[in-house]
């Protein structure tokens, strides 16, 4: 499944409010769970995975982007949740960030989790792109950048 498959207006959050890298987490896990009825111990085995994994090395890159990702065994395909904050903040990178991607992966499918990583590594290498999504101002106009 590539990308564009992948991408759901509603687990795009615009703005998002949070300013700490555990609560940047846990609201894009939290958009995830809510559209997909999870439970609460789902939702903390998902943060939790994220968090584990950035505690291995920071999903932080250059240009504000953070790519925040974990491994799942209970889900049963890959999901991207997007984030644009208003405010930099800390993920551990050299630089602060502010465009999010959690991706969250089945375990089932490894190959599918890389190559979403890849997708997402490639269109954020373009400046233009880069800037559209920050200057974005809702979940909309994310969206359309996507697909136009």
């Amino acid at each position: 499944m590539g990308l564009l498959e992948i991408i759901d207006k509603d687990l795009i959050i615009n703005p998002l409010t949070s300013v700490k890298r555990e609560d940047i987490i846990r609201d894009l896990v939290g958009a995830y769970c809510d559209k997909e009825a999870l439970d609460e111990d789902q939702r903390e085995a998902i943060v939790r995975a994220v968090i584990d994994r950035e505690l291995i090395a920071s999903t932080a890159m250059e240009k504000g982007i953070a790519i925040p990702h974990a491994k799942i065994p209970f889900l049963k395909k890959s999901a991207i949740v997007i984030g644009v904050s208003r405010i930099p903040v800390d993920f551990g990178g050299s630089e602060k960030s502010s465009i999010f991607f959690l991706v969250l992966a089945s375990q089932e499918n490894p190959t599918e989790h890389v190559q979403l990583l890849s997708s997402i590594a490639r269109l954020c290498s373009s400046d233009v792109f880069v800037r559209m999504l920050a200057s974005s101002r809702s979940a909309d106009e994310v969206y359309q950048l996507f697909f136009d």
